[in-house]
């Protein structure tokens, strides 16, 4: 009998437990066109403007989707976000490409900034303001 009893409350303590597969809502959208306005390479303190010929653009879908656009470089692929405070982490995978890692930090309403997510890995580290051009 006692060992029924226990079996009982084991099995409605176990069944009162419950997974959260819900991720919290990460505070950054990312999602929308953005075109490259300026960079800093560290140790440089100043940011550098991009002219626009030299621009590269993000476009990060709803759906987890994106499109990086450059003068000679293109890549498309999925991304996942992961909430960190007032930034979100970006693992970005392209086709036929290893991930990236890249944090993204949201500065006004129309520009967010890119560093690079691991930054002791690289050694040249730059940062990236993008502004938003269409939502």
């Amino acid at each position: 009998m006692r060992s029924l009893i226990t079996s009982l409350l084991l099995l409605m303590l176990f069944c009162s437990c419950e997974k959260n597969d819900i991720e919290a809502s990460p505070s950054v959208d990312i999602t929308g066109s953005w075109q490259l306005s300026e960079q800093l390479m560290q140790p440089d303190t100043a940011w550098q403007r991009i002219a626009s010929k030299d621009s590269a653009y993000y476009l990060f879908g709803s759906n987890g989707q994106f499109v990086f656009d450059a003068k000679t470089y293109h890549l498309s692929g999925t991304y996942k976000v992961i909430a960190a405070g007032n930034k979100v982490n970006l693992i970005i995978t392209g086709q036929d490409s290893v991930a990236q890692y890249l944090q993204v930090e949201r500065l006004n309403d129309t520009t967010i900034r890119i560093d690079d997510w691991l930054k002791g890995v690289n050694k040249e580290q730059v940062s990236r303001k993008f502004v938003l051009i269409n939502k």
